[in-house]
C-alpha cells in the first residue's frame, strides 16, 4: 500500500513538474511579446516626438531661406542702383567746368604743343574696356561652367568701371591742369590775347581772351588725371588680376611657371600702351597718365577684392561666398585660409595632374 501511494505521489510530482515546465515557455513568450510591444510603443513615441520637433525646424529653415533670398534680391538691386548712380554722377561731372588754374609765364611752353587727333578715340576705348572683361569672363565660363564665378566676375568688372569715373572726373574739374595743347585750344591761330585786368601781374597769366571753341577750352583744362589711362587700367588691370589668380601666377602654386605670369601681364601691357598714347598725341602730361594708371589699378583691385580673395593667397581665383547659406565650417575655413594666407598642402600640391584641378589649368 505504501509503495502504491509513493508511486502515485511520484507520478503527480512529475506531472506537476512537466506542467510547470510547459507553462514556463508560455510565460517567456508572453513577456517577450509584451517587451516587443513596449519597444514598438517607445519607438513610435520617439518617432512622433522627433517628427513633432522636426516640423518647427523645417518651418524655420523655410522662413530662413525665404528671408535669405529676399535679402539677396534686395542686395542685388542696391548694387545695380549704385552702379547706375555712379554712371549718372560721372556724366554730370563731365559736363561741369574745370577750375581755371593760374599759368605762369615761364611754364607757358608746357602748353604750346601742337593739337593732334586722338590715337585711341574715346568711343573705341569705352567699347573695349566693356567688351574685353566680358569676353574673358565668358571664355572662362565656357571652360568651367561655374555660374558663381561668372556672376562674381561680372559684378567685379562692372563695379570697377562704374566706380572709376568718380575719382577721375572729380580730380579733373578740381585740379584744372591745362593740357599740353591748351595754348592752341585757346588760340587756334597762335596769337595770344590777354585780359587788360590782369596786366598788373607780369609773372602769371590768370585768364585769356580765348578765341577758340568753348567746349575745347574747357576740355583743355582737364588734363589731370588721364581718363583714358584710368579706365584702361581699371578694366585691363582687373582682367590681369582675374586671369593671374585663375592661373595662380601670383601665389605659391604658380612659382617657377613664367608663362603664367606672362599671360597675366598682357592686359597691363595693353593698358600701358593706351596710357602712353595720350602723351604722344599731346593730350596729357606724363604725370597725368601715371596718376590715372594708379587710380585705375586701385579701383580695379578694390572691385576685384569685393568678390574674390587675395590674388596672393591659396584661395586665389575662387569667388568668395557672398551668402554663406549652409556652408558652416567650410565657409569659415575658406575665409580663415584667405585671411591667414596659409594653404598647407595646397601650396605644395602639383598644379597639373591633381584631381581637384579643372581642365583649363
Amino acid at each position: 500500500m505504501t509503495s502504491g501511494k509513493e508511486g502515485q505521489d511520484l507520478m503527480s510530482s512529475r506531472r506537476t513538474v512537466s506542467e510547470s515546465s510547459s507553462e514556463e515557455p508560455e510565460r517567456v513568450g508572453i513577456n517577450a511579446s509584451n517587451g516587443n510591444s513596449n519597444g514598438m510603443w517607445r519607438n513610435e513615441l520617439k518617432i512622433g516626438a522627433e517628427s513633432s520637433s522636426a516640423q518647427p525646424e523645417k518651418q524655420q529653415q523655410v522662413q530662413h531661406s525665404r528671408f535669405r533670398h529676399r535679402n539677396e534680391r534686395f542686395s542685388d538691386m542696391v548694387d545695380i542702383v549704385l552702379r547706375f548712380a555712379f554712371v549718372a554722377i560721372f556724366f554730370k561731372l563731365e559736363t561741369m567746368s574745370a577750375f581755371k588754374r593760374e599759368i605762369h609765364a615761364e611754364e607757358l611752353w608746357l602748353y604750346k604743343n601742337p593739337r593732334r587727333p586722338d590715337i585711341v578715340k574715346g568711343g573705341e576705348l569705352l567699347f573695349w574696356v566693356i567688351v574685353a572683361p566680358l569676353i574673358v569672363t565668358v571664355v572662362f565660363y565656357v571652360f568651367t561652367k561655374d555660374k558663381r564665378d561668372f556672376r562674381a566676375a561680372s559684378w567685379a568688372w562692372t563695379l570697377a568701371l562704374c566706380m572709376n569715373g568718380l575719382p577721375t572726373s572729380m580730380l579733373k574739374i578740381t585740379v584744372g591742369r591745362p593740357r599740353p595743347d591748351f595754348f592752341y585750344r585757346c588760340f587756334p591761330d597762335g596769337l595770344m590775347v590777354l585780359n587788360s585786368s590782369i596786366i598788373s601781374d607780369s609773372s602769371s597769366i590768370l585768364d585769356f581772351n580765348c578765341t577758340g571753341i568753348t567746349s575745347d577750352i574747357n576740355e583743355g583744362r582737364k588734363s589731370f588725371p588721364s581718363g583714358h589711362s584710368s579706365f584702361a587700367f581699371a578694366s585691363f588691370g582687373l582682367i590681369a588680376y582675374y586671369v593671374g589668380a585663375k592661373l595662380h601666377a601670383f601665389d605659391a602654386r604658380g612659382r617657377g611657371h613664367t608663362w603664367r605670369l606672362c599671360i597675366a601681364v598682357i592686359p597691363l601691357i595693353i593698358a600701358t600702351l593706351v596710357a602712353v598714347s595720350r602723351t604722344c598725341d599731346y593730350h596729357h602730361h606724363w604725370q597725368d597718365v601715371t596718376v590715372g594708371a594708379i587710380i585705375g589699378l586701385l579701383t580695379g583691385y578694390i572691385s576685384y577684392r569685393q568678390y574674390y580673395p587675395s590674388i596672393f593667397g591659396p584661395q586665389a581665383g575662387t569667388p568668395s561666398i557672398r551668402w554663406p547659406r549652409t556652408q558652416g565650417n567650410k565657409y569659415n575655413k575658406h575665409r580663415a585660409a584667405d585671411d591667414i594666407g596659409a594653404g598647407g598642402d595646397m601650396l605644395r600640391r602639383p598644379l597639373l595632374g591633381g584631381k581637384e584641378q579643372t581642365k583649363w589649368y
